[in-house]
């Protein structure tokens, strides 16, 4: 008996111990902000709105036969409707055995004054042909070459206005097939000499922060000999370097699993997602299928960094994405979109104290920006907004990439009583278009955008 009541008290103790009811959980500590600051969390807006070298473009041709320049309106109205690129696609057909004449390239120049008047800028192209049926095809290429050579001026005189340039001059609507000077289906290193020669040209005519596009990864490695052991390092981005400058323009956009035949190996996937962490990608899409569905056409997108795409072409793929409720989301995030999440400043700051301010920004984008651009942080005096201390951060929003977290930390020295925004600033480095705000970026804050000063405003602060 005693034994039995030894077992039903180890028994009952065994119980207990198996379901004993858990400690209620801790609640978890909330992060402790930096020591000495005051943080503010700032809201954001998924508003559609204009910023610059980014987004759908608007598509231009102009024919030799009857060549007429756009107005600075034109290019008003483009803006005003929310796109503010273009892209000029320019054909030569009357000089394909000549030199271009003076009155074709002063058109170029007046469409290049009606951009820097209206706010946009342009995706450039030129090419000899935007037919199969027209012979020939393009020009010889030391004719190429010479043409080349003619609108370096231009390239040079408005490359504030120039986002990218596109290859072009060789073949059928510039894209490099269907050529009639140039080897149509090149095989060797040596094949692709001549095109070579086009693109060293092109990177010669333009300033060197600017990007020519090309139509394949395959004519990039091609006529450079590059391997995908040569894709662009973080130290080589946007230097000077042809490989560095050398971008994409995909004109078979989620045309099918290959974009017509634009990454013909699989390699070629993984070279242009590296390459387009640091050079442009843009294009068109081209004929409707079930590919360029909402699902893949957005995955491509963040693979491939996109930043431009034709909103004229293929129509019919448009209205997919809009049928599938995904445009709206593509036509905020093609490129950039930054927004500061938080702002930190000195707590309960005193005069002739240091103000100490650390901007938190992401960017939901599919890109970074692309080309050179300025970075200020401003102190604005509320009682007087002509008093104004500017600091420029030692940082570069080309590096900005998607889905990081990216700070801006300055401090202000000596600061003098009274109440102050503080503003980010992220003007065009250009001097003729530095205080245009048209050509600034803006944030995708609530409430945070001076469309009269291109500035960003974050937050208010008070110096005792």
């Amino acid at each position: 008996m005693r034994n039995y009541s030894l077992l039903l008290m180890l028994f009952t103790c065994l119980f207990l111990a198996c379901n004993k009811p858990e400690p209620e959980p801790k609640p978890k500590p909330e992060p402790q902000p930096e020591d000495g600051m005051h943080h503010d969390t700032l809201g954001y807006t998924d508003d559609l709105f204009c910023n610059p070298e980014r987004g759908f473009h608007v598509f231009m041709e102009f024919h030799s036969a009857n060549i007429q320049p756009y107005t600075a309106q034109r290019i008003k109205d483009i803006y005003n409707n929310g796109s503010t690129l273009v892209l000029n696609n320019y054909y030569l057909e009357d000089y394909r055995d000549t030199l271009i004449a003076e009155s074709y390239l002063d058109v170029v120049r007046q469409n290049m004054q009606a951009l820097r008047e209206g706010g946009c800028k342009c995706v450039l192209r030129f090419a000899y042909t935007s037919s199969t049926q027209q012979y020939p095809h393009d020009a010889p290429v030391e004719l190429v070459l010479q043409h080349i050579e003619q609108i370096q001026p231009i390239l040079q005189e408005y490359a504030d206005v120039i986002f990218a340039m596109e290859a072009g001059f060789v073949g059928v609507w510039g894209e490099w097939y269907y050529t009639t000077y140039f080897k149509e289906n090149p095989v060797t290193n040596e094949d692709y000499a001549d095109r070579r020669r086009v693109l060293d040209a092109l990177l010669e005519a333009l300033p060197a922060e600017r990007q020519v596009c090309v139509r394949t990864p395959e004519f990039k490695l091609r006529c450079y000999g590059l391997s995908l052991a040569d894709t662009i390092t973080r130290a080589e981005a946007f230097s000077d370097l042809p490989k560095a400058r050398l971008a994409a323009h995909d004109d078979a956009f989620m045309a099918n699993s290959s974009d017509m035949g634009t990454f013909t190996m699989k390699y070629h996937r993984t070279y242009w997602a590296a390459e387009t962490r640091y050079t442009i990608y843009g294009g068109e899409s081209c004929q409707p299928g079930d590919y360029a569905n909402c699902e893949n056409s957005i995955a491509q997108m963040r693979d491939f960094h996109i930043a431009y795409l034709n909103m004229s072409y293929h129509k019919a793929v448009i209205a997919g994405w809009q049928k599938g409720g995904c445009l709206d989301e593509m036509k905020r995030l093609i490129g950039y979109r930054l927004y500061a999440t938080e702002v930190a400043t000195t707590k309960e700051p005193k005069a002739g104290e240091d103000l100490k301010v650390i901007v938190s920004l992401l960017n939901e984008g599919y890109s970074a920006p692309k080309n050179p651009r300025d970075i200020k942080m401003l102190l604005v005096n509320k009682a007087d907004p002509k008093d104004v201390v500017t600091i420029v951060p030692d940082c570069d929003p080309r590096f900005w990439f998607p889905d990081e977290l990216h700070q801006v930390q300055v401090v202000f020295k000596s600061v003098k009583a009274g109440q102050y925004d503080i503003c980010l600033a992220l003007p065009d480095p250009k001097p003729n278009l530095a205080d245009d705000p048209r050509y600034a970026i803006r944030l995708a804050n609530v409430d945070c955008w001076d469309e009269t000063k291109g500035y960003n405003r974050l937050t208010t602060v008070t110096v005792q």
